[in-house]
């Protein structure tokens, strides 16, 4: 079923309207849903659990029990699981907010970029009981400014509330990430000897470099969670890190000296010997000649 307004969605889960951009639903207040529904704007779940967490949202052994938060961006399903618990009543709270309302987050001089709604469910923030109170705050402080009604003021106000609350929920996944730091290594251990043999053994001539979306597809998670798992553990995004790789494997090849300057640029897949000893430089701060000269190394003319 595909909801495509915010009136619509109240009218769903039999909650008032105050605002048709902004919506505060307190799951424990709403009807039985059993479908699977579209949403046409941006959703975000905060829910409280009195059992063990749903294996749906992704759940692992290190990670806080107490509460979970799952965002979705427009276009996306959502499964009863998400505000249904197998047992008992949801407790919680559902915020929906338009584009509209969403938009200007993203630019101007405090601009974010909010990957987490693009992550999958099995990829939501598992939450600790003082991240869960920090949350409920938020939520509690939108659904007041809702209750002032609509005026000149509103939607800066409620914009204002919905950053902090999403700045938020950023801080509470990189705590997340680093609780999972074991998982991670294992993870970019798998990445790295992805990456050496897609370079040591030529396939940069003739395949298209590893992105975010194949090394998705390896690990089973979103592309954007792999990317943001990558930034935080290395301090780079997929494609800096590919490009990172990519002069260490010929560092690599430039030691072992069998091969030129020239050969090593068309294995890893350079265009020309150019752009090689460009980016080599600008990584490594010297030329490939360079670094051939000062390792001493007798190379191949």
């Amino acid at each position: 079923m595909t909801v495509k307004t915010i009136t619509g969605c109240n009218r769903l889960f039999s909650a008032k309207t105050p605002n048709p951009l902004v919506s505060m639903i307190r799951l424990s207040d709403t009807t039985e849903i059993s479908q699977v529904l579209q949403f046409g704007f941006f959703t975000v779940w905060l829910r409280a659990w009195n059992t063990p967490c749903q294996p749906l949202f992704g759940h692992k052994k290190c990670d806080f029990s107490n509460g979970t938060l799952t965002f979705l961006q427009p276009g996306r399903t959502a499964t009863p699981e998400i505000w249904k618990p197998e047992t008992g009543q949801s407790e919680g709270w559902l915020l929906c907010f338009h584009d509209s309302v969403y938009n200007p987050l993203k630019t101007g001089k405090s601009s974010r970029e909010y990957s987490f709604f693009r992550y999958a469910t099995r990829e939501s923030l598992h939450l600790s009981q003082r991240e869960m109170a920090v949350l409920e705050r938020e939520m509690d402080e939108i659904g007041e400014e809702l209750h002032w009604g609509v005026d000149e003021y509103c939607y800066t106000i409620l914009a204002g509330r919905i950053r902090l609350l999403l700045d938020y929920a950023s801080r509470f996944y990189r705590r997340q990430f680093i609780l999972r730091h074991n998982e991670n290594q294992e993870m970019l251990e798998r990445t790295d000897r992805e990456l050496e043999i897609f370079f040591q053994t030529g396939k940069a001539q003739y395949e298209r470099f590893p992105s975010s979306e194949d090394f998705a597809r390896l690990f089973g998670c979103s592309p954007d969670y792999f990317n943001d798992m990558l930034k935080h553990e290395t301090g780079k995004d997929t494609e800096d890190y590919v490009k990172f790789k990519q002069i260490a494997c010929a560092e690599y090849l430039l030691k072992r000296g069998t091969e030129s300057v020239e050969e090593v640029a068309a294995r890893l897949g350079f265009p020309t010997d150019r752009e090689f000893c460009t980016l080599f430089k600008r990584l490594k701060g010297k030329t490939p000649s360079d670094f051939i000269s000062g390792a001493g190394i007798k190379h191949l003319n």
